[in-house]
């Protein structure tokens, strides 16, 4: 509930409206939100990994099962046809600049090599993704931005939301559809004008010239 007064993500009302039903249960019933997409002609193809080795419910990123849960991710991205978005979601983002706090604890976030493998099995026209917690201050979003493209290449895009420190990572083969992508999203923050004070929402990547880091 302490998000309710944020402003992004509640322009699209009857998704907001949704989220917010299937908030307020117990258990929610992702059929329910795969059928409001699939109406907009996305399909959502969730990765359900097997038990833990111990026989203990799955943790997408325990140590026993990260390997097998990664090729199987690539497996089941190759069994799709349509255009796709491979979307990971850590607890707290890859372990690219990860604070101290959280790197003990390996369980919560993806590793630059399980990303590796996924980029390095995309189609044309198909991108990946990931949640990023901002997390330390003092680590800079062009700092940041440095260290991804060192190990993803240059088609990196960076957005983060800095009213809850929260961000995602985009990664692409290609420069037409990083273009494409980048494009559309800045189309979405020149709708809002409350998204544009006190550096709410950051978008950061190659600019489409020569001269270093662009930034809104």
């Amino acid at each position: 509930m302490k998000y309710i007064t944020y402003e992004l993500g509640r322009r699209n009302k009857p998704l907001f409206k949704l989220m917010q039903s299937e908030f307020a249960k117990e258990y929610s019933d992702i059929n329910v939100i795969k059928s409001y997409f699939i109406n907009q002609d996305i399909h959502l193809s969730i990765l359900n990994p097997d038990v833990c080795e111990d026989g203990s419910p799955p943790i997408y990123f325990c140590e026993e099962n990260r390997k097998t849960y990664f090729e199987q991710a690539v497996q089941h991205y190759r069994s799709l046809v349509n255009k796709t978005l491979v979307f990971i979601d850590p607890d707290v983002g890859s372990d690219i600049g990860i604070t101290r706090r959280f790197r003990s604890n390996r369980n919560m976030y993806v590793r630059k090599q399980e990303i590796i493998k996924i980029k390095s099995s995309l189609r044309p026209g198909d991108f990946s993704g990931f949640f990023q917690h901002l997390g330390n201050s003092n680590y800079t979003i062009e700092r940041r931005l440095i260290d991804l493209q060192t190990c993803f290449g240059e088609w990196v895009l960076f957005t983060g939301y800095a009213r809850i420190q929260a961000g995602m990572v985009f990664i692409f083969n290609d420069e037409a559809t990083y273009m494409g992508k980048r494009k559309l999203i800045l189309e979405y923050f020149r709708q809002y004008d409350d998204l544009k004070y006190r550096d709410k929402f950051i978008i950061h990547g190659k600019p489409p010239q020569p001269g270093g880091f662009s930034a809104l």
